[in-house]
């Protein structure tokens, strides 16, 4: 059954720079892909110490909440209409937990969108515990994005494959975006010993002696070769670069985050990417990547 949000992106919103970024590339997405854009502000009643800059200098008895929520989602909608004019877009603000709120409003989305770093309701939103439940807990893809300035456009998204099913999901998705681009994606797998342990994705990179490292780049390249091939069929008009690298595969995702204008990833993983985004893998990653990161999880059977 489709969710209440079917086909829309969600973008969550406050009054910080990084969520400004975040709205932008959201509106951006919408335009290309041609869906309703949702900016989402949700809000819980802040200690004194958390009070937004703009909200500063008044008297929090008389501070008026829903007036301050619905400003900031006029003035989001506002920046998309005059950013993105062909772009259709509504607003939601709730007073309430920040958390709860977004994960509903991802049900049925087809992207929800957060900016790496913020206050009010999304701040510090990867580092902290809000962007952490997005990335496991979103009902639709998840993206992240980093709180810099980026360069011009590189054409290209790159993918982390290694033969999982949240893997796979990713490598759709990814797909997808690059056929929507017109971009090369670049599937990037990391070869070595699979492990399914809980905490795989803080094992260090393997070192490996010769026989070991080259069945380890035979094994990945064949993970890759079979990932994609359906989905090469699919998207014939996407060129696609196959890589196999060795390495810590955040710090692998990171290096190839500098000459992407996406980085796909699944959710959890095997092998190269297992754990991804659960414990110090996924911190990693999405606090030092240079580009948008989009977390996608295994289709629900």
């Amino acid at each position: 059954m489709p969710g209440v949000n079917s086909g829309l992106i969600v973008a969550a919103v406050d009054d910080t720079d990084a969520s400004r970024r975040a709205l932008d590339w959201a509106a951006r997405e919408a335009r290309l892909l041609r869906r309703r854009l949702r900016v989402v502000h949700a809000f819980d009643w802040p200690l004194r110490q958390r009070v937004p800059h703009s909200a500063r200098g008044f008297d929090l008895d008389e501070f008026a909440l829903d007036d301050y929520a619905r400003r900031v989602v006029h003035e989001a909608v506002d920046r998309v209409r005059k950013r993105e004019p062909e772009v259709e877009v509504d607003a939601l603000h709730v007073v309430g937990a920040v958390a709860p709120t977004l994960l509903q409003q991802s049900e049925g989305a087809h992207l929800i969108v957060a900016g790496s770093r913020g206050l009010s309701g999304v701040r510090a939103v990867v580092l902290g515990s809000v962007g952490l439940q997005l990335a496991a807990l979103a009902e639709c893809p998840a993206v992240i994005v980093p709180d810099r300035e980026t360069g011009a456009p590189t054409g290209r998204v790159v993918v982390g494959v290694d033969g999982s099913p949240a893997a796979l999901a990713a490598a759709d998705r990814a797909f997808a975006a690059a056929d929507a681009r017109r971009a090369t994606l670049r599937a990037v797998a990391v070869a070595g010993r699979s492990s399914h342990g809980v905490f795989a994705a803080m094992e260090a990179p393997e070192v490996l002696n010769d026989p070991e490292r080259a069945a380890a780049l035979a094994e990945a390249r064949r993970r890759l070769s079979e990932s994609l091939a359906g989905l090469r069929e699919r998207h014939p008009d996407v060129h696609v670069e196959e890589e196999v690298l060795t390495g810590h595969p955040a710090e692998v995702l990171i290096a190839e985050s500098h000459y992407a204008d996406l980085v796909v990833v699944g959710s959890r993983g095997r092998g190269g990417f297992t754990g991804m985004l659960l414990g110090s893998v996924s911190q990693t990653l999405l606090t030092h990547t240079y580009c948008p990161v989009m977390v996608v999880h295994a289709r629900k059977r």
